[in-house]
């Protein structure tokens, strides 16, 4: 039932931040490069906002793996950035520098609303086990 939650919880936070706000900063991005104003497509907007639907149910897979197995909450902080942020950096290093750091600040933005979310929770115990 946890790893249906971490998926949803990262499915949703990563429509909200990586969907939404990856649009909007592609928004912003082409305002300040100059390029001609063009209106939001609904099919360019859909395709982006699944795009970070699904890095979130990823990125919610991923921190429930490191949750259920990694008991410090430091180390498991670290491994969920280094891993997540491995994943973003594949995706933006094409760009140019500045769109580059702006991507990444968002992703990075989304992950620790990912680690605060897990941090809040208590981690469930599944080492022990009571035999009656």
């Amino acid at each position: 039932m946890e790893l249906k939650r971490w998926i949803i919880r990262g499915g949703v936070v990563g429509l909200l931040v990586l969907g939404i706000g990856g649009r909007l900063l592609m928004r912003v991005i082409a305002h300040r490069e100059h390029r001609p104003v063009m209106e939001f497509t609904i099919p360019g907007t859909l395709t982006v906002l699944f795009a970070g639907t699904v890095a979130g149910l990823a990125a919610g897979l991923i921190y429930y793996v490191l949750r259920r197995f990694v008991r410090l909450s430091w180390m498991r902080t670290i491994g969920f950035v280094v891993i997540c942020g491995l994943i973003s950096w594949r995706g933006v290093h094409g760009l140019l520098l500045v769109p580059q750091l702006m991507f990444m600040a968002l992703a990075l933005a989304f992950m620790a609303i990912i680690d605060v979310m897990g941090r809040q929770l208590p981690v469930a115990n599944t080492t022990s086990r009571t035999v009656v």
